[in-house]
């Protein structure tokens, strides 16, 4: 940042070309594409400041104004970065009383006596505007003299003009403000472009900016776009004002390898207009190479707006395409977030695509930002590192919620849920720390905790007379685990539960990750008289001639579609077709998520063999399943009692 002087002692002037500002404004001369212009020309005047400037200006009260060899060597450095990104055309910085102290180029000539008058005018607060254009060429320079004002106060006034060979002339002007109160600020002196010179920097800002393929931005539009919307947005005071949504699209690559490269890049001309017409104008749409898409949403106003835009890009591109007579169809997976108070725009777009990449895990469709999905935020890093803590001191907690027999009506076991007894947070569930615990080390010694707290559970119950087993849910890399059967006979045996007591309950993710692998362990756990259960069966992609070969005992239907049973046709052919292909290979099947007689008597006339939901009972601690089972007019060993349905 820049120091503060106890007087006005340097003043410099700069030639800085700022592409975008000029390309936009040759373009457009709306509203919205000055304050963009004008954003971008004080985010360049505020970047040289910090980087140039500094070096320069000497210590207050040092004699001289000279520098150093350090200073001029990092002042060097900063010209060239500067030059090197199409900022900087020139700097010259200059004392009052017209002694040049430094310059990047060779041979400058002394101040002319108008000169001389014009730093003498800028000291005393008087901006100076010069305007030079050299003989037969189309370029020019505005020059601004600028000079530093009292602390807090406006530094000074950055302009830059556009002169077209029409002599339609468009000034536009901002105020900066300086850093700190009383420190010197860079005057600028920005480049104005004639006709000529306008249409070259255009051709270059097309090439530079844009994808050949289908016309889009591509990253460095992103990019550059991502950082001034961030940028605007601060100094507005609302950082939540910019939304990303990160595209993949699902199954392009299948179309590329099967019909050729043509197809595929003309199916991705086709999804690039209909991505653009599925958002608004004022979205920033980009190709980010291969499949992937980008759009960046400047105002997602009303809260939520960013996934509606995701829903309908969703929609839009879930039509089917034409190309060359053949019709393709293609998914996408989208990750949406949210920019957050203090993060840059590397961190936006690296939340995007963790978001993304678990639409992709969870079938398509749009997923927004979660920590607890990110191995790399610092939240959720700060919550493993208490979920460790939580493990070691005993704060996790398991609640149980029983399943019954439909036709029966007897209690057959019960499903055990951990909670987190956080001290800060009150009862966490599930949701709030398991998904991240799977993603790191912390899974197995969780695992491990809930298993042995599970079964231990089960044979004290046992011990008293309630004939009734238990279901733990077991996460994709822990099935996986070699060791895995042997750790859960070694707490059966700690324990002295039989293996017949316990079901392992798995989703068919779990499965498909590696199905030679998955199929291996579920036969060892089948010998050892290990039941396994598909959880949520219907909400993944298990292949059906697959399933058949599994050594499962039991599908759970999916709660989504047992919740809309009474109301939606498909939910309920859904369920049906659950149901039957579950007998007929050979399966019990439960339906969770039960919450209504109705539904529950509607299952009951599927032929739906057990049930699970807040009709029966919701999750309760351990000490309040006996006195539960108590109240359903059961006996210890009493099997065969029914069991009313009720909290």
């Amino acid at each position: 940042m820049l120091r503060a002087l106890t007087s006005w002692r340097i003043f410099g002037v700069a030639l800085v070309l700022s592409v975008l500002a000029v390309a936009a404004l040759a373009v457009s001369l709306e509203r919205k594409t000055h304050d963009a212009a004008l954003e971008q020309v004080v985010a360049d005047a505020e970047l040289i400041s910090e980087l140039l400037l500094e070096p320069v200006l000497p210590a207050p009260g040092s004699a001289g104004v000279d520098l150093a060899p350090e200073a001029r060597r990092a002042l060097d450095a900063g010209v060239e970065r500067l030059r090197s990104e199409g900022r900087l055309i020139g700097l010259q910085v200059w004392h009052p009383d017209g002694h040049l102290v430094y310059s990047d180029q060779r041979n400058v000539g002394p101040l002319s006596a108008a000169e001389r008058t014009g730093l003498v005018e800028v000291l005393h607060g008087q901006p100076v505007v010069e305007f030079e254009r050299e003989e037969g060429r189309d370029e020019a320079t505005a020059t601004v003299l600028v000079a530093p004002q009292a602390a807090g106060g406006p530094s000074g006034l950055v302009a830059e003009v556009l002169l077209p060979e029409d002599a339609l002339a468009t000034s536009l002007t901002t105020t900066a403000h300086n850093l700190y109160g009383g420190a010197a600020f860079l005057a600028l002196v920005l480049a104005a472009a004639g006709i000529g010179a306008r249409r070259r920097v255009l051709r270059r800002e097309q090439e530079a900016l844009h994808d050949a393929l289908t016309g889009l931005g591509n990253r460095a539009m992103l990019t550059r776009a991502g950082t001034a919307a961030l940028s605007g947005a601060r100094r507005r005071g609302g950082p939540r004002d910019v939304a990303l949504l990160l595209l993949d699209l699902d199954g392009f690559k299948t179309v590329n390898d099967t019909l050729g490269h043509a197809v595929g890049d003309e199916l991705l001309v086709q999804v690039a207009a209909a991505l653009r017409s599925a958002v608004r104008p004022d979205d920033v749409v980009v190709r980010l190479g291969g499949d992937e898409f980008a759009v960046l949403v400047t105002d997602p106003a009303p809260a939520g707006l960013e996934l509606r835009r995701a829903e309908a890009i969703v929609a839009a591109l879930s039509r089917p395409f034409t190309v060359e007579r053949v019709t393709l169809e293609v998914g996408v997976s989208i990750g949406v977030a949210v920019a957050g108070v203090g993060g840059d725009f590397d961190v936006l777009l690296r939340q995007a695509d963790v978001a993304m990449y678990q639409a992709k895990r969870s079938g398509g469709g749009a997923r927004r930002y979660d920590f607890a999905d990110d191995p790399h935020d610092a939240q959720m890093l700060g919550l493993l590192s208490e979920l460790r803590h939580a493990i070691d001191v005993g704060q996790l907690r398991l609640h149980y919620q029983p399943k019954a027999s439909l036709r029966e009506g007897r209690t057959v076991g019960f499903e055990a849920l951990v909670r987190w007894e956080h001290p800060e947070r009150g009862l966490l569930p599930p949701g709030a720390f398991v998904p991240m615990a799977e993603r790191t080390a912390l899974l197995r010694p969780l695992t491990t905790w809930v298993l042995r707290q599970a079964v231990h559970q089960c044979a004290a119950w046992r011990a008293l007379g309630w004939d009734v087993d238990v279901a733990v849910n077991i996460a994709p890399p822990t099935l996986l685990e070699p060791g895995f059967p042997e750790q859960v006979v070694d707490l059966l045996a700690e324990a002295e539960l039989p293996g017949t007591a316990l079901e392992l309950e798995i989703t068919e993710t779990a499965v498909m990750v590696d199905p030679v692998r998955a199929a291996e362990t579920l036969r060892r756990l089948q010998t050892m008289g290990i039941s396994v259960s598909i959880d949520d069966f219907g909400a993944g992609y298990t292949s059906l001639s697959y399933l058949k070969t599994l050594p499962v005992r039991s599908l759970k239907i999916d709660r989504g579609f047992v919740t809309h049973l009474m109301t939606c046709e498909k939910d309920e052919a859904v369920a049906r077709s659950v149901v039957g292909l579950g007998h007929d290979l050979g399966l019990t099947v439960v339906a969770e998520g039960v919450e209504s007689s109705d539904v529950r008597q509607r299952l009951t006339e599927m032929g739906c063999d057990e049930m699970q939901g807040y009709l029966l009972s919701r999750p309760m601690p351990a000490e309040d399943v006996q006195p539960w089972l108590l109240r359903q007019q059961l006996e210890p060993r009493d099997a065969a009692r029914r069991v009313p349905a009720g909290p």
